[in-house]
């Protein structure tokens, strides 16, 4: 999804539209725009794995740069692949994609061998379109509050890219509970955060980079939590003091995917492992 500080002078337009109600169909609008360039490009049909490919519509949803089909392929490859690195897939039974939009990285567990694949989304079309077109996998919608449609220690692993990043902190507080009950003992609960990187980078105001150094969370259009106009900035230290009070903190990956985001890797307590 696309973080609206990102627009760099932009941010001040964005202001403007947040005051009158207008900063969603705004971003539709740079959404469509960017589809409609990838089109024109010259989009693929179908990825090298055989499976399909989702419209660039979709894609641009899930990100600008996502519009893009080589990009959408291969940085939903790269996050799988960190996946793999942090987490021992062969303990696992089964595994949430939490927030999986159009496939992005649950398509990259096509040939997944003894760990049953699922996936939720709050926007029917996208999860209509994985259960159409992603078969080895079970894609459900949630809401934007919890609860999730599962129950009680379901899953040895759930993860969530640019979830937490576009949620306001209530809801991620609701959120984080929800998924350590979906959980099993000994689970591991992995997503990203937008750290350093990005408030290095992004023109964040003055106040609100002093917020994020002295460890606080900053986030920006809080009344459009679900949406990529919110953006969520995350300290470690939040994390730690904040979300993963009731984990075991595994491993933390600064900077670590294709997007620069934050990686952290939580564990439930109890058990010997996901199954």
């Amino acid at each position: 999804m696309i973080e609206p500080a990102r627009w760099g002078h932009r941010r001040a337009i964005l202001d403007a539209f947040d005051r009158l109600h207008l900063a969603r169909p705004a971003v539709r609008a740079y959404e469509y725009a960017l589809a409609a360039k990838s089109s024109l490009l010259g989009d693929r049909t179908e990825a090298e794995d055989g499976l399909p490919l989702p419209p660039a519509r979709m894609r641009a949803q899930v990100g600008p740069l996502h519009a893009d089909a080589r990009f959408f392929l291969e940085s939903g490859r790269h996050n799988a692949e960190l996946i793999r690195s942090v987490v021992p897939l062969d303990e696992v039974a089964a595994l949430l994609d939490w927030g999986c939009g159009c496939g992005r990285v649950l398509r990259h567990w096509s040939t997944l061998d003894g760990t049953r694949v699922y996936g939720c989304d709050i926007t029917p079309r996208m999860v209509e379109w994985c259960n159409d077109n992603l078969p080895f996998a079970r894609v459900a919608r949630n809401e934007l509050a919890p609860p999730l449609p599962y129950g009680e220690a379901t899953f040895g692993l759930v993860y969530a890219f640019s979830v937490m990043t576009h949620l306001s902190e209530e809801l991620q507080r609701d959120w984080v509970a929800e998924c350590r009950r979906v959980l099993k003992p000994g689970g591991y609960f992995v997503f990203s955060t937008l750290g350093q990187y990005f408030v290095s980078r992004d023109r964040l105001t003055p106040a609100e980079r002093r917020s994020f150094e002295e460890g606080n969370l900053v986030v920006l259009y809080q009344r459009s939590s679900g949406t990529s106009l919110c953006s969520a900035y995350h300290p470690r230290e939040y994390v730690s003091r904040e979300l993963a009070e009731d984990f075991e903190v595994v491993s933390f990956r600064p900077a670590a995917d294709d997007g620069r985001h934050d990686l952290h890797v939580l564990r439930k307590p109890g058990g010997q492992g996901g199954r």
